[in-house]
């Protein structure tokens, strides 16, 4: 806990914080679809430059790169669109990253976008719905995984949790390893988690993205979500499974999957990169090529 405070005290001055982390799943209609996620925060700053890479060539149509940028000082909010190289200014309650969209008289290019976006979001909200799982009683998607991996099988799955307390260096994080087995007779899931005690920096950057607005938790609780753990598939198959409550904190996890049931083949979570440097405002710039465009709001009674 000193150590963290510490580490926030010299890094406030003059610093910022960069975050990257990488989701990669695994699916039968679509191959390998990876999604990158880039969070830098200084004190009063923030930007989320985010990249979709399907690794099938025949889906790449759909990669891209979206951000947005909070510009400090006020509550406005630029959105940037790097395909299409242009930005806009977020209206009130427009989404940031998606603003520019025509969701009424679209070009075939932006109709291909939109139908895309649709899938996108649907996965982002399964993965903020699980965090809310037990308060909602929804369903989450790592449940729904879980349950159609197992639904055919007649004896109940059973649950093999190890630890290996050996010291792992994973993208320049010191680690320990949980695997965990989810098996039956024809089926099994095996779930690797590497987690360390804590994150100095990330708290740090945390708290810069809390001093750019306070409706900035809520996005905070979306970077958290974006991961898997071997909690939420046990949860799937044996709601009454107890864990030991731990503050752990997971750098990587794999999903590994042997079974002729359900679409995910096999996922990847991993925290690329978490480190502090100088100060420099051109991070949270537009590029000067880019195309300023106005967003037309509805207006309502």
């Amino acid at each position: 806990m000193i150590l963290a405070i510490l580490i926030s005290s010299i890094i406030a001055q003059d610093m910022q914080v960069k975050y990257v982390v990488a989701y990669t799943v695994d699916v039968d209609w679509g191959g390998e679809i990876e999604t990158v996620s880039e969070i830098t925060a200084a004190p009063g700053y923030g930007k989320f430059h985010g990249q979709l890479n399907p690794k099938r060539w025949i889906f790449r149509l759909f990669g891209g790169q979206r951000g947005f940028i909070k510009v400090p000082g006020t509550e406005n909010i630029l959105g940037y669109n790097v395909k299409r190289k242009r930005y806009w200014v977020t209206p009130t309650g427009e989404d940031p990253l998606f603003a520019d969209m025509n969701w009424g008289d679209e070009s075939d290019e932006e109709t291909e976008e939109k139908e895309h976006t649709e899938e996108v979001s649907v996965t982002i909200k399964a993965e903020e719905e699980d965090s809310n799982t037990q308060k909602g009683g929804k369903e989450s998607w790592f449940i729904k995984i879980a349950n159609d991996i197992f639904e055919d099988d007649d004896a109940s799955p059973r649950i093999e949790r190890t630890l290996n307390e050996s010291i792992e260096e994973i993208n320049g994080f010191r680690t320990k390893k949980w695997t965990t087995t989810i098996y039956t007779k024809n089926n099994q899931m095996i779930i690797e988690e590497w987690v360390v005690d804590e994150l100095p920096l990330r708290d740090s950057l945390y708290a810069f993205i809390s001093s750019t607005s306070e409706e900035n938790n809520e996005f905070i609780n979306f970077i958290d979500s974006i991961k898997f753990s071997s909690r939420d598939f046990i949860l799937g198959v044996d709601s009454s499974y107890t864990i030991k409550k731990s503050d752990e904190i997971i750098v990587m996890a794999k999903l590994g999957i042997d079974s002729n049931n359900g679409w995910v083949q096999s996922a990847l979570f991993e925290i690329r990169e978490l480190y502090a440097s100088s100060f420099d405002p051109l991070t949270f710039t537009i590029p000067e090529d880019f195309e300023r465009i106005e967003i037309e709001t509805d207006e309502k009674d």
